[in-house]
């Protein structure tokens, strides 16, 4: 936190991105038994590898059981097969229905074949329905005694909700190219949806930081990186969501951070103006386009940078030495106040164990 803090820790703190696949993979399971049943859940192999490596974990837990007024859900494996598991997720609205299909594969992360948001006008409505009082949710009763006696002081815990477009577009995948042209377009229907989300949004983190109180409110996510949407598209449903957000987050003594893969060098300047404390992945060229030493002159130290390992090129498919060269250029341009280093996106699931050594051993200089 001392990083997050935009203060210098007594050694570079080292957090690559242990989303899903790596995790799975260390497992040695299926993929569906960590990112579907949950056995083991993604945190416990997150905890396990950062121990193994000496990594300095950022994980999350819903912390909160569904509430009184929530509509009823029904899951179910629809199909099970040695390679995939597919199953349907049906939320029974007052509105109508709404139906999510994923798909499971063993070894790799799992995709969405049936969009929560089909028919964008006739759903929209029925998925705000899926958003009830955040007030009147119920506080997991493990949850104190995950985070102050399993977690620790071994990671930092973090709670994540999406910025509005970020929201809108993961709710339309697979169909992410139609979700960006509503974007763009910008109609009445959309931006009253867009409005209602962010008010419930910003509603949740207050109960989320006053009853749960995170070390970290991380505000996704990749699908509104400008890889994919514009800077006007991102300041228009965003930016007041995040100025919001930053507030509330911080009269409670929370950090904020965003994580935006891919390019994002044109909407530094909206998240530090927004107050942003960490931002993530930051990736470098070709995936992205962010250089740390281009960044730390631009900003200073008003923002914690986390990131910047190329992660397929050089984390992935890269030799041991190459990966050490790099993680210590990276340290040389972030410098070590308000930097932590890290992997440019998710660690990829055929990444080698001598890398992410490697990885470790250029911080610990």
């Amino acid at each position: 936190m001392t990083a997050i803090g935009l203060g210098t820790p007594d050694r570079i703190p080292v957090s690559p991105d242990m989303a899903a696949m790596f995790p799975a993979r260390w497992s040695g399971k299926p993929f569906w038994e960590v990112l579907f049943v949950r056995d083991p859940p993604v945190w416990r192999m997150q905890l396990e590898i950062a121990k193994y490596f000496g990594f300095d974990p950022i994980i999350s837990k819903p912390a909160f059981i569904n509430g009184p007024d929530d509509p009823p859900r029904e899951t179910h494996v629809i199909e099970k097969t040695a390679e995939y598991w597919r199953v349907e997720d049906r939320i029974h609205t007052k509105k109508g229905d709404l139906t999510v299909l994923t798909n499971y594969p063993r070894d790799t992360s799992p995709w969405v074949e049936h969009p929560l948001i089909a028919d964008p006008k006739r759903d929209a409505e029925r998925v705000l329905l899926t958003h009830t009082d955040p007030w009147a949710k119920t506080l997991d009763p493990e949850y104190g005694t995950w985070r102050d006696g399993t977690v620790g002081e071994s990671a930092v815990v973090k709670s994540e909700i999406p910025v509005p477009a970020a929201w809108w577009l993961y709710g339309r995948r697979p169909l992410l190219v139609d979700g960006v042209l509503e974007l763009a377009d910008g109609e009445p229907w959309l931006v009253k949806t867009l409005d209602a989300y962010r008010e419930w949004a910003l509603e949740t983190i207050e109960v989320v930081c006053r009853f749960q109180k995170p070390d970290l409110l991380m505000l996704g996510g990749s699908v509104t990186s400008m890889s994919v949407i514009s800077p006007d598209i991102y300041r228009r449903y965003n930016l007041v969501f995040l100025e919001r957000a930053v507030r509330i987050a911080g009269s409670h003594g929370v950090a904020t951070a965003v994580h935006m893969c891919g390019r994002c060098s044109a909407a530094l300047d909206m998240l530090v103006g927004a107050g942003v404390r960490m931002i993530e992945p930051l990736e470098r060229a070709p995936g992205g386009d962010v250089t740390l030493a281009d960044v730390r002159r631009r900003f200073g130290a008003k923002v914690c940078l986390k990131g910047n390992v190329n992660t397929f090129d050089t984390l992935s498919r890269g030799t041991p030495e190459a990966v050490y060269s790099e993680a210590r250029k990276c340290i040389e341009e972030a410098g070590r106040t308000a930097f932590i280093l890290a992997s440019g996106d998710q660690v990829p699931r055929e990444t080698s164990l001598d890398n992410l050594k490697a990885l470790a051993a250029a911080a610990a200089e």
